[in-house]
């Protein structure tokens, strides 16, 4: 781009930002300004290709090199316990069987068994 070219352009960058910022639209500035309409849309456009072609090298110069991270890495400990299991108790009588352990509260095996008793009589 000549150095024209790019006075040009820095002058409608101030332009077309001053339009933007003022709340006008593109017809109503151009108008009150008494620029070409198409020309303000014409630099508009380059102005955005412009841009856009910048940000393509940018991209283009981050993307050249793959770069990796360092992480940092834990070392994790697991520890089994065996647990022992419970004594258990089973008590079978006619249909009825009943399996408790230790852990069983007295009042609920109170209960069961009470009630086996109403319907199997016989136990």
């Amino acid at each position: 781009m000549t150095q024209i070219q790019q006075h040009s352009l820095a002058s409608w960058k101030q332009l077309i930002l001053a339009q933007q910022n003022g709340g006008l639209t593109a017809a109503e500035y151009c108008r009150q300004q008494n620029i070409k309409y198409n020309a303000f849309y014409y630099w508009q456009r380059k102005i955005r290709e412009d841009f856009a072609a910048s940000a393509l090298q940018i991209t283009k110069k981050d993307e050249s090199a793959p770069k990796f991270a360092t992480l940092a890495t834990a070392t994790i400990t697991t520890t089994v316990q065996t647990a022992t299991l419970p004594s258990m108790l089973k008590l079978s009588c006619g249909p009825v069987s009943l399996e408790v352990n230790e852990q069983t509260s007295s009042e609920l095996l109170a209960r069961t068994l009470a009630c086996i008793k109403d319907v199997f009589p016989v136990c």
